[in-house]
């Protein structure tokens, strides 16, 4: 049986509570009635006193004004019972001749008409002290005096416990209700994030424990929404390596068969060897199937994350390798690659990730001052337009690699997209440049990110310093 968190609350304070005031109640009443019944004993005792030390005759005028202090009636009697002065002569049937009963005040008497419930009490006037005799005095309460005054006594604090009990009520139900709504909240959050649904919750403004729960969820949110979408990447590069890779190798097996055919005709050939290192057409084909070995080997690898054996690596020597790769490319579009590096800029790491990573920042860069360049042909600032610059520099995580074009940066379109497999803005661009940079980065322990400075953009790779 399903017992909700509300009733838990509610039910249980609600239970004490009435309980409680109930008891509480009750025995207020309890006590209220007994001070009616000594009050009003105590007035008809002192109205007995007063009659019989009072040196005045006993009359019907007296006892009507008495009875209109009192609201009791009075019957005057010998002690034989013949009556002799009453504030109601109705009520002098009601005394026999002999009858001497002192019942006590809670004795109840009827009338012969059946139709007025009455109390009475006998008590005897001794009145010799002031001239008189011995009387019986007849003190006859109607209980609908009685009544009224238990009433008057009783209803208060069973009102006073009733409204208690209402308000607490509300406010336990207020209390529950504001407890189990950022808990049905949360149930929500969490069935969306079953769901696939990330998007955090609001959390309640009051710092409490469903609080410290909501922020606790949004947080197990975006740790899952961050895991899928690595996942997801993960899953889609996966993929890609596994339905490319055939296709991938046929393609490096004839880059690799172009260049040995290259490499047979530059030792037969002493003066195209001599020009192999310059920048001859012969020169640079080989040099260009060096690019396109590199390519096919990043496919090859993309998806992969297989540990690799770590040693030191200079990022001077990296900044020439990729530069060299990348040159050929650049000097057909008219753009220059220059470097800055230091000195003992070592990384713990494998060093033809990382050239494949620098290759691929560099030859977004040199597309986008390509392009750059191409618009902004008749400008006499061309030359500086045309320029990509890679530098490395020291920082307190470690070395930051930074490849900075003149171009415009990605579009805003795909900035959320930009480092994931696929994502690209260029025609004829395959988008995995940047999602292989971003995966050799996280491998080596580093991260990629990119941002605008000026008129320039910013592809930054930081990796920690050995």
């Amino acid at each position: 049986m399903r017992w909700p968190l509300r009733r838990q609350i509610l039910l249980p304070m609600v239970g004490i509570l009435l309980l409680t005031v109930g008891l509480a109640s009750a025995l207020n009443a309890w006590f209220a009635t007994r001070r009616v019944d000594h009050q009003i004993e105590r007035q008809l005792t002192d109205v007995v006193q007063t009659l019989s030390s009072a040196n005045f005759p006993l009359e019907e005028n007296v006892l009507r004004q008495t009875r209109g202090l009192t609201g009791a009636e009075f019957v005057v009697t010998t002690l034989s019972g013949q009556p002799l002065a009453s504030s109601d002569t109705e009520l002098v049937r009601l005394v026999q001749p002999g009858d001497t009963n002192f019942a006590d005040i809670k004795k109840w008497l009827a009338d012969s008409t059946g139709e007025r419930r009455l109390v009475r009490r006998v008590v005897t006037l001794d009145r010799r002290s002031v001239g008189g005799d011995r009387q019986l005095l007849h003190v006859i309460y109607p209980r609908e005096n009685w009544r009224a005054a238990y009433v008057g006594a009783i209803w208060p604090p069973i009102a006073i416990g009733g409204a208690a009990i209402a308000l607490v009520a509300a406010v336990a139900y207020g209390v529950a209700h504001q407890v189990t709504r950022p808990i049905q909240d949360l149930k929500s959050q969490v069935a969306r994030i079953a769901q696939g649904d990330f998007e955090p919750i609001r959390t309640p403004e009051q710092d409490d424990e469903v609080r410290d729960l909501a922020v606790a969820v949004n947080q197990m949110a975006e740790q899952l929404k961050a895991y899928e979408a690595k996942t997801r990447e993960r899953e889609r590069l996966s993929t890609l390596g596994t339905l490319g890779g055939g296709i991938a190798h046929q393609i490096r097996n004839a880059a690799t068969g172009c260049r040995i055919a290259l490499d047979l005709h530059l030792r037969d050939c002493p003066l195209a060897g001599a020009n192999e290192g310059d920048d001859s057409p012969l020169g640079v084909a080989v040099r260009q199937l060096a690019v396109i070995e590199s390519h096919i080997q990043r496919f090859l690898t993309l998806g992969k994350s297989a540990p690799r054996a770590r040693r030191p690596v200079d990022l001077a020597e990296v900044m020439r390798e990729a530069a060299a790769l990348v040159e050929p490319m650049a000097a057909h579009v008219g753009v220059e690659i220059a470097r800055t590096a230091g000195s003992q800029m070592e990384v713990l790491g494998d060093q033809e990730s990382l050239v494949q990573m620098l290759v691929n920042l560099l030859v977004n860069g040199v597309e986008a001052a390509a392009k750059e360049r191409i618009s902004a042909a008749d400008s006499p600032a061309v030359a500086t337009l045309t320029q990509v610059r890679v530098a490395a520099s020291r920082t307190a995580g470690g070395w930051e690699l930074a490849v900075v074009d003149p171009g415009p940066g990605p579009a805003a379109a795909i900035i959320p997209r930009l480092f994931q497999p696929f994502a690209t803005d260029k025609p004829g661009g395959t988008g995995l440049g940047l999602a292989v940079a971003k995966q050799v980065a996280e491998d080596h322990g580093g991260r990629v990110r990119w941002e605008r400075r000026g008129e320039q953009t910013w592809f930054i790779a930081l990796l920690p310093a050995l």
